[in-house]
């Protein structure tokens, strides 16, 4: 049976055909041909039916806007005024309203979407939707691509992405993201054990998922590496060991093939007893066989205990002591290894203890397969950089959240992050927000203690919207001015250290009372203020920023407004 794609281009070809009977001019007939030739030519790529969403249509006709819940701040480091976000609502209305204050800065995107199961893992438009949709797999790509291509503009160009998925969407979104991020800026198809192996009987049992990883600018994407733990592999240890760490042996010779072979590295070494060696432990020279060190090195690492003779059954063989603390030439070294698109041996990286984390907090189970918090630490760390901001719009429990926080007293970092969750089931208010709350305070909702805390600030903001149509548009969105700012510089507008100021009346408050603040770090000014020269003179040492026109600036004037 023809899907209704194919039903759709046939009547587009009719149609055609029909206008050629009507049009016989050349210019006509020319740019029929055209049409009808990208009908009808093969396409490679990814092809699907587009879907219109509810919350799109909904943004034709009210303009959308973050409203604070004051009640729900969290306050967890009071001498910091750094600031994380959670944003309850529909994610593409978030990501609207991030691409005006964050748009090319945000470091690390990490997202866990629905993996459209067909077991009412993904609603679209207020439905669930199931295997027997036949729109299921066009739906979830129209869903996802639209949030994809925000999320774009929103990375800057160090900037990289993570996205969790299974079997069922993979091979569609690789594609997908190969078109919005490009192929050259693919980095990985991660792959972990998210359930362990079991004898199962018949059949193939998948007890993997994926990561796949994009960069914005893969020329410019950092990647740090994986720290070696010295006594994982280094366990042999000599006089040196403050300086040079612990070690171990690695044979001095090697067999090579071809071009790779240098008869230069093919000589004689003098061992204990007077016995002199080619590599290999040969007593003549054999092609195909180097040392790895030069003659010159060979002699700087004797007399400096970097080679050991060893010999075993009556031959000997040379070996060189490769240092956890230094290098081969006796220089300090941070020794790491390079991330693997497979993650193994992982504590912990299952789905079965991401139910149990969730657990553990809630004393029940509180959400369906939420990601362990071991592999979502083990991604962020990926990522270089000393203060990154992380951003997860499909946030579910929040495990991103903590896995910054635990993070950052692990190592020290300055990682940030911003939530974006639906409130479908109540989940941001119920479990999303009660985990951090929880996380940061150190104490469940019952009171029970749940760790130590962890030291950060939280402001939580819901999603609201403003009638397009309403004759007081202009104030109704200028009552959202402030948490525009506060999501863009992460920080708290106290009017004590950081000042808000929109009209000129608050300006001359703001003069006449200047020398009851202390400890100023910012003022926000709107554009239309009109300084005089005293204020003017002394706003000059202050950091001083503009409001930008920005944030609702597109929306004023296409319904004919100025700002």
């Amino acid at each position: 049976m023809a899907n209704l794609s194919q039903i759709r281009r046939e009547k587009m070809l009719n149609f055609l055909e029909m206008l050629k009977e009507q049009h016989s001019d050349d210019v006509s007939l020319i740019a029929i041909n055209q049409i009808e030739k990208a009908l009808t030519s093969k396409k490679y790529g990814l092809v699907w039916e587009e879907h219109e969403e509810e919350v799109d249509i909904k943004m034709q006709t009210y303009i959308p806007v973050f409203k604070e819940v004051e009640s729900k701040e969290i306050v967890g480091n009071p001498d910091s005024e750094q600031y994380n976000f959670l944003l309850e609502g529909d994610n593409l209305h978030s990501l609207k309203l991030l691409e005006k204050t964050h748009k090319g800065k945000i470091d690390v995107i990490y997202i866990d979407p629905p993996y459209n199961t067909g077991s009412k893992d993904f609603i679209y438009n207020d439905s669930i939707i199931d295997e027997n949709d036949g729109y299921r797999h066009s739906k979830w790509l129209s869903f996802i691509s639209k949030r994809l291509k925000l999320a774009k503009d929103l990375m800057n160009d160090m900037g990289m992405i993570m996205i969790s998925i299974n079997e069922i969407e993979v091979y569609s979104l690789k594609l997908l993201c190969d078109s919005i991020f490009g192929e050259m800026n693919y980095l990985s198809n991660m792959i972990w054990q998210s359930t362990p192996g079991s004898n199962t009987g018949l059949g193939i049992k998948t007890v993997t998922e994926y990561v796949l990883c994009y960069a914005k600018n893969k020329e410019k994407c950092c990647i740090s590496s994986k720290p070696i733990v010295d006594d994982e592999k280094y366990v042999l240890q000599d006089e040196h060991l403050e300086k040079r760490g612990k070690y171990i042996l690695n044979k001095l010779d090697r067999r090579m093939t071809g071009q790779h072979y240098s008869d230069a590295l093919n000589y004689q070494i003098e061992m204990p007893d007077g016995q002199l060696l080619y590599p290999g432990s040969n007593l003549t020279k054999e092609e195909n066989w180097n040392w790895r060190w030069s003659q010159n090195k060979v002699k700087w690492g004797i007399e400096n205990d970097f080679i050991v003779f060893k010999k075993n059954r009556g031959k000997w063989s040379v070996y060189f002591k490769q240092y956890y603390k230094v290098d081969n030439n006796d220089n300090p070294i941070n020794r790491s290894l390079p991330y693997q698109n497979l993650i193994k041996d992982l504590d912990g990286a299952n789905s079965a203890r991401g139910t149990q984390e969730v657990m553990d907090m809630f004393n029940k189970k509180a959400f369906d397969y939420p990601k362990p918090l071991n592999l979502i630490k083990y991604l962020l760390k990926i990522p270089a950089g000393q203060s990154v901001t992380v951003l997860d719009f499909f946030a579910g429990s929040g495990t991103t959240a903590q896995a910054v926080l635990e993070l950052n007293s692990e190592d020290g970092k300055n990682r940030k992050f911003i939530l974006c969750t639906n409130n479908d089931n109540s989940i941001c208010e119920e479990v999303t927000y009660p985990r951090l709350k929880t996380v940061i305070t150190g104490k469940r909702a019952d009171g029970s203690k749940y760790s130590d805390g962890q030291k950060a600030n939280l402001k939580y903001y819901k999603t609201d919207f403003v009638d397009k149509e309403s004759e007081e548009i202009y104030d109704d969105l200028l009552k959202h001015i402030t948490e525009m700012i506060q999501l863009q510089y992460g920080v708290k507008v106290d009017n004590q250290k950081y000042i808000m100021i929109m009209n000129d009346e608050e300006m001359d408050d703001f003069e006449s009372s200047f020398h009851k603040h202390k400890d100023i770090e910012a003022v926000f000014i709107n554009q239309d203020v009109l300084l005089t020269t005293s204020q003017e003179k002394l706003l000059q040492d202050i950091n001083t920023k503009i409001i930008p026109d920005c944030y609702f600036d597109f929306e004023l004037r296409e319904i004919g407004e100025l700002w």
